[in-house]
């Protein structure tokens, strides 16, 4: 009897992988282990309780590797410094999947990891920053406030960059439109352009010895990452967003409009 149980303990930690296995349990049989976190919709507060339970989760489990499934159109500058001082908290592996967009704070955000991998026509950049005014269309800054927010960017973001091996003169072609990027001789983006990339134009090589100019690859999806990465047998968490953090996000996303109605309210 005890040699069949010591039989079917060694066949359950070579089989691991079929037995849907918990963090606890795949790091009691020394499986690897990934933590999947969602940076989606817009980058604003409500996005850093979700960021920093997700890394705290990966940190308690030890987690070798944390992977943001980005798709976003950017945000706040302040709430961005905030999860990326969340994300410099966990010491193992860091990616980003670009799953659509990374724009603005998403490009930033992105930048806080080892690894970029984008998803087929994907794009990531835009990075300039620009003035909100509720219940109103995106605004260029005054010239003044965008020198000093650009200066303060570019140094946050620089960090980053140098940190991760990224090529900070594309880094900040993103954010400052008087900047030009070129590399081997060849002009990437002209001043008075935000650079943004493809898929196809981010892992596009240059220099002696080549390098990516930002992305490690294109891959379908987040199993294809792993597999990239080493990971396609690990134990998979994905973060998801609780009940309270969605009804968080969904009041950030139409306060503008209660804001308008609110407004309105006091002249009627």
């Amino acid at each position: 009897m005890n040699i069949r149980l010591v039989a079917l303990l060694v066949l359950a930690v070579v089989s691991g992988s079929d037995l849907g296995l918990s963090a606890d349990q795949s790091a009691a049989v020394g499986r690897k282990l990934v933590y999947v976190l969602p940076i989606r919709e817009d980058i604003m507060p409500p996005l850093v309780y979700l960021v920093r339970r997700g890394v705290k989760a990966a940190m308690d489990g030890k987690a070798d590797l944390l992977v943001l499934d980005m798709d976003t159109n950017g945000g706040r500058v302040d709430v961005t410094e905030d999860i990326i001082e969340i994300l410099n908290n966990f010491k193992g592996q860091t990616a980003t999947f670009v799953n659509r967009k990374a724009f603005s704070a998403g490009a930033f955000i992105s930048i806080a990891t080892q690894k970029i991998f984008m998803a087929p026509q994907s794009v990531i950049g835009a990075a300039a920053p620009i003035m909100l005014v509720p219940g109103g269309a995106p605004q260029d800054m005054p010239e003044t406030m965008q020198a000093k927010m650009n200066s303060a960017l570019r140094a946050l973001v620089r960090t980053s960059a140098e940190k991760n091996g990224y090529n900070i003169d594309v880094v900040e072609a993103m954010i400052d439109k008087s900047k030009e990027l070129k590399i081997n001789g060849k002009i990437l983006n002209e001043k008075g352009q935000i650079l943004t990339l493809t898929n196809t134009e981010a892992e596009r090589e240059y220099g002696d010895p080549p390098k990516p100019l930002l992305s490690s690859g294109t891959v379908e999806n987040l199993d294809e990452l792993l597999k990239n990465l080493g990971y396609a047998s690990a134990t998979r968490v994905d973060i998801q967003p609780t009940g309270a953090e969605q009804v968080a996000m969904w009041i950030n996303m139409i306060s503008p409009l209660l804001l308008i109605i609110v407004i309105a309210g006091i002249y009627i």
